[in-house]
């Protein structure tokens, strides 16, 4: 087991800098030559952070005896400080989910922003004049759910001064046009063209786009399609960074009710189902059970099972403090059935403590513990059960191989791989948007297997 430490903490602080600064190049300079050194060294920054962080959480364990203390630090007054990191675990991750595609729906918007047309204009002496439409080749409405507007063929006109004489000269491009109607001959929109191959020719769109494609800052409808898209991990950061995103170490432990409490000793590592206490009276819908890992507590009139977060590894959890003895809490209510759990607080001798739940178990089958008439542990000074594992090569490894395809995707894309093949473009950016999700939905499949293996051990017969 490895203990977060400042290095580890620092390492995901790089890695999201990294992120971060991909996203900044791209919005500061959305459309550059092949390849864009500035976003692969953005990856190069944040693979080595990724690197360092792995080399730290895979490294040699620390046992639990050795594990450096927290300092004490102050706090206001009546006020805990102590939080159950692993119950923000799930909002977490999907802050991470959403907020790791704002990069590439941004390197999507440079990359289709990207074309031949564009990179053989840039080459030959680009201009930006208004180009009036002298012809109208066809229209096509292209109508969704969120956007509704007129694709429009047009052959435009442009006036510039005739080369090695006075006087002006006529260039008639073609090129194509997005807009609210169809557009009529008449009509003028700003245009992007090489005067010197008019063959290639021209780019219409307003002007803040244009300058977006000539190595400016990305235009308004990228910052408008970014904003849009920004919300979404917006609300993940509320529903993640929020004061009771993570409760407290005795919360719903000491409830109302009679608390008990148990002598027990750590025996060993399980799973079982977490099937929680409805939140209200009366619910018309009652929340599914969850398969959890769990610890085995042995306790001299039974054995209880205080399940965990599926963040946790019991396995490594109880080989680090097994012997353990301490005292679990827990405060049953009347109403209470024998599947249903209710959290639990289970309080090592040297003052750790591990938050997690506790099922209600079959009166006689079960320990009921003892009612608690004495004073109630005091955890403000002191810290979570630790140290915990980083990294579980038994159920990371399918998530490690999908994020390895993802940066790679990103890599040939930063790298001009599929430019000019829009096939081979798309392929590249679903793989990128897709490598996340997939995962983590292979590491919680892995997670499911390694639990189910674990409750089939526990009940086997001895």
């Amino acid at each position: 087991m490895r203990e977060r430490d400042a290095g580890t903490a620092l390492a995901t602080a790089v890695a999201w800098g990294g992120a971060a600064a991909f996203l900044i190049c791209l919005l500061v300079r959305k459309v550059a030559p092949y390849p864009r050194w500035d976003l692969l060294a953005c990856l190069a920054v944040s693979a080595g952070a990724v690197l360092v962080w792995w080399l730290r959480a895979s490294g040699r364990s620390v046992p639990a005896g050795r594990a450096r203390p927290a300092k004490s630090r102050p706090g206001p007054a009546g006020r805990r400080r102590t939080r159950w990191w692993p119950e923000r675990r799930l909002e977490l991750v999907l802050l991470a989910l959403t907020a790791l595609p704002l990069p590439l729906v941004m390197l999507f918007l440079s990359t289709t922003a990207s074309t031949p047309q564009m990179a053989t204009i840039l080459a030959h002496h680009p201009r930006t004049s208004d180009a009036t439409v002298s012809q109208v080749h066809h229209s096509y409405l292209k109508n969704g759910r969120n956007y509704r507007y007129y694709e429009s063929a047009v052959t435009v006109t442009v006036t510039i001064a005739a080369t090695g004489q006075s006087g002006k000269e006529t260039l008639r491009l073609k090129g194509t046009v997005q807009t609210p109607q169809p557009p009529h001959p008449g009509d003028r929109f700003p245009g992007l063209y090489a005067a010197d191959t008019p063959t290639a020719g021209v780019i219409l769109d307003s002007r803040a786009e244009l300058r977006a494609v000539l190595g400016g800052p990305a235009g308004p409808r990228d910052l408008l399609i970014l904003a849009i898209y920004s919300l979404f991990p917006l609300g993940a950061a509320v529903a993640a960074l929020r004061t009771r995103a993570a409760p407290y170490a005795s919360d719903g432990v000491f409830d109302n009710g009679e608390t008990r409490m148990l002598r027990v000793r750590i025996a060993g590592a399980g799973a079982g189902n977490h099937l929680r206490r409805p939140t209200t009276r009366g619910a018309s819908k009652q929340p599914g059970a969850v398969l959890t890992p769990s610890l085995c507590l042995a306790s001299p009139s039974g054995n209880r099972d205080l399940l965990l977060e599926r963040c946790l590894d019991p396995v490594s959890l109880a080989d680090t403090l097994k012997g353990a003895q301490g005292h679990v809490y827990w405060t049953p209510r009347a109403e209470d059935r024998p599947e249903w759990s209710t959290p639990a607080l289970l309080v090592l001798d040297n003052g750790r403590y591990v938050r997690g739940a506790m099922p209600i178990g079959t009166p006689g089958e079960a320990p009921p513990g003892v009612p608690v008439t004495g004073p109630l542990p005091d955890l403000e000074t002191n810290r979570p059960i630790g140290p915990y594992v980083l990294w579980q090569p038994h159920i990371h490894k399918p998530g490690v191989i999908c994020f390895g395809a993802t940066f790679l995707a990103v890599v040939l894309l930063a790298s001009g791989v599929g430019y000019g093949d829009g096939v081979l473009r798309t392929a590249g950016l679903l793989v990128a948007a897709a490598g996340p999700l997939v995962g983590v939905l292979a590491i919680g499949r892995r997670r499911e297997h390694y639990l189910r293996q674990l409750l089939q051990q526990n009940h086997q017969p001895p």
